[in-house]
């Protein structure tokens, strides 16, 4: 209760300060004509400062500019944790990773560039974002309309509307300026020593190409948005009568895996640290991703594979997988998803994939 109190208190202080800085600095530019003449746009920052999934979802966005207009010199900004999901990326002309640490260190780089248009791809209000596009110091500002930062776009979509994924929502912003023609599918690239790392992964633990795998990840950022480890064993040993379960990690998980995975009867393989790319290409060489609703989810959209995921907090309209072979297991209140549930769910997907290969 006490901590939900600050985090109210603080979330209000900083809405404070956003609407005193407005007031000093005034109104942004005003508003160009639309559709967007894109003949006179010559560079564009894409901002999107989050985690690794909100990064995924956000590249139908750099494909859909660059597809409609190709002269375009297109770069993004991220937080450097996520900036290897971009690195072998056509469609962009490159990549500002700014460290949350020290903000203030791409503010140079920002300036240097000399950006027509920004665009600030959060639907919810971010005071990071908000001061990277005004950093650029471009003379188009897009985003979302929030009363935080109204003063800092001169163009702004309404936040309020039906309910639709992020890949819809970051693409709203687009369509904002003209632009309907638009790629809904997020995509990551690869390059050949990503490839023939995965290529030997999967040489290495695949024991028999007649059983199906299944990939698990079981741990994820916060604890409470995770499903108890003992569910997830109980099911991955039933799942290892019938397939091959592979587990994988994220960093700082290894050597508590190791210790769980040692107590159980039945042992999945658990596989090295990968880089997100990494990840991505063997999910997408597995046939279902078992997950709690995190960023690999998202991951497993980009390569467009199956994931049984597991929803214990979020909006499933918004932040969803996107293939149609997904399936999505809620379970808002504690103990209410059954170990049977998840195991029948899993069965029933790849007893479908399986179906379909062989017609």
């Amino acid at each position: 209760m006490a901590n939900q109190l600050l985090h109210t208190i603080e979330k209000k202080t900083k809405r404070l300060l956003w609407s005193l800085v407005g007031a000093c600095t005034g109104k942004a530019p005003s508003p160009p004509h639309l559709p967007l003449d894109f003949n006179s746009i010559k560079s564009v920052l894409i901002i999107r400062p989050d985690r690794l999934g909100d990064v995924v979802l956000s590249t139908p966005v750099y494909e859909s500019l660059k597809r409609e207009f190709p002269h375009l010199y297109i770069r993004v900004l991220v937080e450097n944790a996520q900036a290897g999901l971009l690195a072998d990326n056509p469609n962009i002309s490159g990549v500002l990773a700014f460290d949350p640490k020290q903000p203030l260190k791409v503010f140079r780089q920002l300036r240097d560039e000399h950006f027509d248009l920004t665009l600030t791809l959060n639907k919810s209000f971010s005071a990071t974002a908000t001061f990277f596009s005004l950093c650029s110091g471009a003379r188009i500002r897009v985003g979302y309309d929030h009363k935080e930062n109204a003063w800092a776009h001169n163009i702004r979509v309404p936040v309020e509307g039906p309910a639709k994924h992020e890949t819809e929502n970051n693409l709203e912003l687009l369509r904002a300026l003209g632009i309907q023609k638009t790629q809904s599918q997020p995509r990551l690239y690869f390059n050949s020593a990503e490839t023939q790392k995965v290529e030997n992964l999967i040489r290495q633990f695949r024991v028999s190409s007649e059983k199906p795998v299944v990939l698990v990840k079981s741990g994820t950022r916060v604890a409470k948005w995770g499903w108890p480890w003992e569910k997830f064993k109980t099911v991955i040993e039933q799942l290892l009568e019938s397939t091959q379960v592979w587990m994988v990690n994220g960093p700082g998980e290894e050597t508590e895996l190791q210790a769980v995975i040692a107590k159980m009867q039945k042992k999945p393989q658990l596989l090295p640290l990968l880089s997100a790319k990494e990840l991505a290409l063997l999910i997408q060489e597995c046939d279902v991703l078992l997950c709690n609703h995190t960023g690999i989810m998202h991951l497993a959209s980009a390569v467009d594979k199956p994931v049984c995921v597991i929803f214990k907090h979020g909006e499933i309209k918004r932040w969803g997988p996107l293939n149609p072979a997904s399936v999505v297991l809620e379970e808002r209140d504690n103990g209410s998803l059954s170990t049977n549930t998840v195991l029948t769910t899993l069965l029933e997907m790849l007893n479908t994939l399986h179906i379909k290969r062989k017609s």
